[in-house]
């Protein structure tokens, strides 16, 4: 049996981490694994407030069992009273910074959660994800020679923090969505390559856009078809926005070349004055119309320097569409080189030569295009990844 242990978890949950969570609990479920998955009551991340957003206990979600505990506060320091009862199981406290604990403080935490574990049967294996929560930490520490960890890590000031350095150290494995999260977690915690496992993530190889319907729908077609560069994601400074809105517009003012860079998903953004000629807010998309949207793009354009996996590239490649990434960014960058789906930039001048040498051949973007698509299709499928996930936790010795 594995258990996936989320802080969120369900139908309207959004983020990167929550949705690997109930892709990979449904591709377990396909290929016969017994799965199930214990998470909070609240939405997500996002909805900070919604702490009882979906009801307590007991049930099944896309057929896969489910059980909702409820949070409980911890301490100043952030140590759970579930601990504090079991002084024998803590961790050496005073090793670590002290914000570091009193960051959990703020986070979900859970005795009921800790309770389960220590209850569960022998042969239960965990996996618990994110890496940055209360429920990873504690919840692994409780059976750590059972507990996997997912970490959707990325090259962040959490990740430094000594806390985290002991949990990787106590687990039984790390399960990396990317080859350069696997070098990660070996230059940060030293783990032998025997701990860490690569399956990989997964993403829905169904979708079909239509990029002439998206080009009519928003009005970008007309005599003068400008190039089309897109950016699906999170729109704050985590995902590198201002270069984002900085080269594009830098490009357009030195070229002139009909240029639209379209933005779409959630969240505030700001754009500076005069700048509506060139860029187009698109806002939260559907489904259908975001796959319409990288179908549409001539180029994907990815400014993120902190990523573990990265889905909208994969979502953009599905589509055909080539890539433009931040070089700075280890797992994207290496996903280019792996599928030559994509060029990388690192300053301005980086990103003007490669719009320079794809823009105005569309042979050299088709085929760029083709080899991200044939990448996704060999590493993405759900159900491979899930197999490769239960030979690393299921097969573990």
């Amino acid at each position: 049996m594995i258990v996936i242990v989320s802080p969120w978890y369900g139908p309207d949950t959004v983020g990167g981490a929550e949705t690997q969570a109930r892709g990979l609990a449904q591709a377990l479920h396909r290929i016969g694994v017994p799965v199930t998955v214990w998470a909070g009551t609240a939405r997500d991340s996002f909805h900070a407030a919604e702490q009882n957003y979906y009801p307590a206990g007991s049930g099944k979600l896309d057929g896969v069992p489910l059980w909702r505990f409820q949070p409980t506060p911890t301490d100043p320091r952030g140590v759970p009273p579930f601990f504090q009862r079991l002084p024998a199981r803590l961790p050496p406290l005073n090793s670590f910074a002290t914000h570091e604990l009193r960051l959990h403080s703020t986070l979900l935490s859970s005795d009921e959660l800790y309770a389960a574990i220590q209850a569960a049967p022998a042969a239960t294996r965990f996996i618990f994800m994110p890496y940055p929560f209360p429920t990873t930490f504690w919840g692994a520490l409780i059976a750590p020679e059972r507990s996997f960890l997912l970490p959707c890590l990325h090259d962040e000031a959490y990740a430094y923090y000594s806390t985290y350095r002991y949990l990787f150290n106590q687990v039984r494995g790390v399960l990396a969505n990317s080859h350069a999260e696997a070098d990660l977690v070996r230059r940060l915690y030293g783990l032998p390559d025997a701990r860490i496992h690569v399956p990989g993530e997964g993403i829905s190889l169904t979708p079909r856009g239509d990029g002439a319907h998206f080009r009519q729908a928003w009005g970008l077609n007309g005599t003068a078809r400008p190039d089309l560069l897109l950016y699906v994601g999170r729109r704050d400074e985590s995902k590198n926005i201002a270069h984002l809105l900085a080269f594009p517009r830098e490009y357009w003012a030195r070229r002139g070349r009909p240029l639209r860079l379209l933005l779409a998903g959630q969240g505030e953004l700001n754009l500076p004055a005069g700048a509506g000629a060139l860029i187009h807010d698109l806002g939260y998309l559907d489904e259908q119309a975001k796959h319409d949207a990288y179908a549409a793009a001539d180029l994907f354009v990815h400014p993120s320097i902190y990523e573990s996996f990265s889905i909208v590239l994969m979502e953009a490649w599905l589509q055909g569409t080539p890539a433009l990434v931040n070089g700075a960014c280890a797992v994207t960058s290496d996903h280019c080189r792996r599928s030559g789906g994509g060029l990388l930039f690192h300053d301005f001048g980086s990103f003007a030569a490669a719009l320079d040498l794809l823009l105005p051949q569309a042979e050299l973007r088709h085929a760029l295009g083709a080899r991200g698509r044939d990448y996704v299709l060999n590493t993405c499928k759900w159900e491979d990844v899930a197999r490769r996930t239960a030979d690393a936790v299921l097969g573990s010795t």
